[in-house]
């Protein structure tokens, strides 16, 4: 609220000019720029609040800093190291049911569907 009041006495100072205005414009800037102070003393503070409890794989509630940090690692490990991925094996016996060869009157067929006599991007 007091920088949009300072908004507002900076145009009526604008607009009026008078001693009075212009007193009126600095005791709303003194006020802005003392609320503005002091959220960045609350901000600048460095509080951090980090999460007293994590829950493990099996949902046990973890309570100490080096279970809940081995909990964290063991979450990332997982998820960039996925080990339920098919063995390439089963990807391959996966794409024997399906004829995968292509012949070239079908490359061809698509192409000329595809471009219809236009360069790409014509329009």
């Amino acid at each position: 609220m007091p920088v949009r009041l300072k908004k507002e006495s900076y145009r009526t100072m604008l607009a009026c000019g008078t001693p009075d205005a212009v007193d009126r414009y600095r005791q709303q800037a003194k006020q802005a720029t003392a609320l503005g102070r002091s959220w960045r003393q609350k901000l600048g503070r460095g509080k951090q609040y980090s999460a007293n409890t994590v829950y493990s794989a099996g949902g046990e509630l973890l309570t100490s800093t080096e279970d809940i940090v081995g909990r964290w690692k063991k979450y990332f490990e997982d998820l960039l190291n996925p080990t339920d991925l098919p063995s390439n094996e089963e990807a391959e016996a996966g794409d024997s049911e399906v004829d995968s060869s292509i012949t070239q009157a079908e490359v061809t067929e698509v192409v000329r569907k595809l471009l219809g006599g236009k360069a790409p991007g014509g329009g």
